[in-house]
């Protein structure tokens, strides 16, 4: 099942990468908010399996970057189906995507975002809000 997850990951970074990674970087058009629309989707997919069998397999993920401080959101997925590297590069390339987008549009959401914690419940990874 880890070779699965794993194979899948690579392909999803490799699609991502082969996607954004001739792109420049200071383009402030709207293909700044399809890659990040791209990103998101790709690590969304990659996480998507969030079956488990104890609280330690369930991890989270701080996703995005909100223009005064913070992620723009937490994302819970399962250690026991998802390549945690690959899911913490993807996670990376939609922050970085995202200070980008923030720096050329010039607004972003600043409403708090509570942090979450990630629990094994009836065998899926949960989020619960801390607060």
């Amino acid at each position: 099942m880890k070779c699965v997850s794993y194979s899948k990951a690579l392909a999803i970074a490799a699609g991502l990468f082969i996607t954004t990674g001739c792109e420049s970087t200071f383009d402030t058009s709207s293909s700044g908010s399809v890659s990040l629309s791209k990103a998101n989707n790709a690590l969304s997919k990659l996480v998507e399996d969030t079956s488990c069998t104890a609280s330690f397999q369930c991890k989270v993920l701080e996703v995005g970057q909100r223009a005064c401080g913070g992620p723009s959101k937490y994302l819970v997925y399962s250690a026991l189906n998802t390549e945690q590297e690959a899911a913490e590069q993807l996670a990376q390339q939609v922050t970085e995507q995202e200070i980008l987008d923030n720096q050329a549009s010039g607004a972003s959401d600043c409403s708090p975002v509570l942090p979450v914690q990630a629990l094994c419940i009836d065998k899926q990874c949960q989020a619960f809000e801390i607060k």
